[in-house]
């Protein structure tokens, strides 16, 4: 029975003990939650007591402040502090301290604005680069797009080839008789240039044919010419040789030179041996130079000239060819009137001794603007030409000179007066196609425009604001006037017949009308159209080469290569009126010897001051008077009135122009003075067919003669009074 009680005891004691142990948490709790609020209460305290320090701080700043201004605080002190104050005080270095304030503000706001123009030309840069990437992307894109449709193109051509080189293998592989494609590629370009090659190849066939046949007539002159006298001879000798009294005659019979037939080229079979053959020649020609015998023929030309013509003469001209049988002078009519008075024989200082003159042109004071005329000349190797600018008035006088590009030789020259806005300019055309616009005045050197067109230009002609040049292959191309100047890129050309084709090199303007030489034809042109209104032909000789037009009055004067005629046509019908041949004229003037110093022919044209001028391609110049009443009439010659120039050339007279007034006759007998017109002519060396070429028997044959270089005859002559449009 105590068991039960020694466990309810037990328990009862563990009950107390949790009961005390109760009792003490509850009484650490109420300790820790005094503690607690004693810090809380602690913590508030403080910050009381810094607010409450705060505010302390801020009303004793508020009372230490200075609310007085300055002028009541200075007004309340004494004058003698004020002054004590006053004494002590610099000002000056706050003055200076100021001043360097100042200017730095001043120099920091030039850099402000600087900086902001720099900040403002970059926005403007920046939105250029942008515009410009904007339309390079366009451009880009375009680009692009034009290369995807041209690949597309390329691609179906790629095929439609393919197609057709299928078709025709399937026809050839049909046709076994059919000629191979290698035998078809043959272009209308190849054509061309072949049919040209062919036309040169008969150009020298028809010049060797007349060396040869000139070959064969002095051939027969020097076996039937006496033997030449020693060189070594008398003084008195040579005074008689000087003025042609050398008793043995010189100049072979004209009958003989006359009827020599003409000798065809003799061909040497294949077993001839060059060697043989050169030996031959060397034997037949004899031993004498090319310019002893040339020499040779200048002492027969100045016999027959001082035993025909006699030693009456005007101003360097014969007397008219129809006066020269009268025996007695006393039946001799007066001299002839307006006959051109010899002025100048100017040597052309040219860099190259060897150059040769090509063509020339002058330009005028309406073009040029300035108060003197001048000649612009072209002269120059086979590979590149010089331009040599003088003054015909004033001897020995060169205004300018200078190069071309050396990539081809110049061919032709045309001077264009000033249009709209565009000052007066000189066109150069060269050979291989290049087109060259200089001033006319000022800077003359200075290349204003340039093109290269794919054909050589021959001929440039001015008409009712175009330039118009003559090809390589038969067409003429246009070129207009616009607001900015000429336009070299756009041109409009027009072709003249089909091949073989011919270069243009004779083209005539005048009014709206333009007449073209091409073959042996002419064709009538409307340069507004540009349509051929009419042509007809000139020369029975498909072969022939119409190379020279001038008008005179209402007819036009032609000439053809390779011909001694002369024919004129009506201006307005294209109508034949009337034909000359010069051979019978050259003959009586320099007898037949001249004929054996090359084939006779026209190498150049003119007509100026109511005459028609005339060059031979052996040097010779003669000019026939034209019957011209009015600007209507027909220009009617006779030879009969031919007068010769006794000044030549030694080789073909390249030109024959006018420079209109730039130089003034002196008074006349009345007192009255003339307009005139200054004529020249230009060509390789000179020669007096009176005196000879007896000068340079003793200088040496390799060394150039100053005589045998280019020179130019000057004539004066007064203008006519009917005016000639064509001029």
């Amino acid at each position: 029975m105590k068991e039960p009680s020694e466990d309810g005891e037990k328990r009862e004691e563990d009950g107390e003990n949790r009961e005390e142990k109760n009792k003490e948490d509850a009484v650490e709790k109420e300790d820790g939650e005094r503690r607690e609020e004693a810090k809380e209460e602690k913590g508030v305290m403080e910050e009381d007591v810094a607010e409450e320090d705060e505010e302390d701080l801020e009303s004793l700043e508020w009372e230490l402040r200075n609310t007085d201004s300055v002028f009541s605080e200075l007004s309340e002190l004494s004058r003698e502090y004020l002054e004590s104050v006053d004494q002590g005080a610099s000002v000056r270095g706050s003055t200076d301290q100021f001043d360097e304030i100042v200017s730095q503000y001043e120099e920091l706001k030039r850099t402000h604005e600087m900086v902001d123009a720099a900040r403002k030309a970059l926005i403007c840069r920046v939105e250029e680069l942008t515009n410009e990437r904007s339309a390079l992307n366009l451009e880009v894109s375009s680009s692009q797009e034009t290369v995807a449709r041209l690949e597309g193109r390329m691609r179906e051509m790629e095929e439609e080839t393919k197609r057709l080189r299928n078709e025709l293998e399937a026809i050839q592989s049909d046709d076994p008789d059919a000629v191979p494609m290698s035998l078809r590629r043959f272009s209308r370009s190849e054509m061309a240039r072949v049919v040209m090659e062919k036309n040169q190849y008969k150009e020298r066939l028809f010049e060797l044919q007349e060396a040869v046949r000139r070959a064969q007539t002095l051939r027969v002159t020097k076996d039937e010419r006496p033997p030449v006298e020693d060189r070594k001879s008398s003084v008195w000798t040579k005074f008689n040789r000087l003025f042609g009294l050398a008793k043995p005659p010189m100049a072979p019979p004209a009958s003989l030179a006359i009827n020599v037939p003409t000798v065809t080229p003799t061909y040497r079979s294949p077993t001839t041996s060059p060697q043989r053959l050169s030996i031959n020649n060397t034997q037949t020609e004899g031993s004498f130079s090319p310019r002893v015998r040339r020499r040779e023929l200048y002492r027969e030309i100045r016999s027959h000239v001082w035993g025909t013509l006699g030693k009456r003469q005007v101003h360097g001209w014969s007397m008219p060819l129809s006066h020269t049988n009268v025996q007695d002078s006393s039946l001799l009519t007066t001299e002839p009137k307006d006959v051109p008075v010899l002025v100048q024989l100017r040597l052309l200082d040219q860099r190259d001794a060897t150059a040769k003159l090509t063509c020339a042109v002058a330009v005028t004071p309406e073009v040029s603007k300035e108060q003197m005329s001048s000649v612009w000349a072209l002269s120059g190797p086979a590979s590149s030409s010089d331009v040599t600018i003088i003054d015909p008035t004033r001897s020995n006088t060169i205004l300018d000179q200078f190069s071309l590009p050396p990539t081809s030789p110049a061919l032709c020259i045309c001077v264009v007066p000033p249009t709209g806005e565009t000052s007066g300019t000189i066109w150069i055309g060269t050979q291989d196609g290049g087109l060259l616009v200089h001033p006319a005045s000022t800077s003359r050197r200075r290349c204003l425009q340039s093109v290269t067109l794919a054909e050589g230009v021959h001929s440039l002609t001015y008409s009712q604001g175009k330039v118009i040049a003559g090809l390589a292959n038969g067409t003429l191309a246009f070129f207009s006037h616009s607001i900015s100047g000429w336009d070299l890129q756009s041109k409009e050309e027009m072709s003249l017949g089909a091949p073989p084709v011919q270069p243009i090199r004779c083209c005539l303007a005048k009014g709206e009308g333009l007449w073209v030489g091409y073959w042996n034809k002419i064709h009538m042109i409307d340069v507004t159209s540009r349509k051929v209104e009419k042509s007809f032909t000139v020369s029975e000789r498909s072969e022939q080469q119409v190379r020279f037009l001038c008008a005179a009055g209402s007819g036009v004067w032609a000439s053809c290569r390779l011909d001694p005629t002369l024919r004129l046509f009506d201006w307005a019908t294209g109508r034949p009126l009337q034909e000359v041949d010069l051979s019978p004229m050259v003959t009586k003037a320099l007898g037949a010897g001249f004929l054996s110093l090359s084939p006779l022919q026209v190498s150049a044209l003119a007509v100026i001051c109511g005459r028609l001028w005339v060059g031979s391609a052996s040097g010779a110049i003669f000019s026939v008077p034209l019957n011209l009443s009015s600007e209507s009439s027909i220009p009617y010659c006779t030879l009969a009135l031919a007068q010769l120039c006794y000044h030549g050339h030694r080789q073909a007279v390249k030109f024959i122009i006018s420079a209109p007034g730039c130089h003034t006759l002196s008074s006349t007998a009345e007192g009255a003075d003339s307009t005139s017109q200054l004529i020249l002519s230009g060509g390789e060396g000179y020669i007096n067919f009176r005196i000879g070429d007896d000068a340079s028997d003793g200088t040496n044959e390799n060394a150039p003669q100053r005589s045998e270089r280019s020179h130019m005859i000057i004539w004066q002559s007064a203008s006519p009074s009917v005016p000639n449009p064509a001029l």
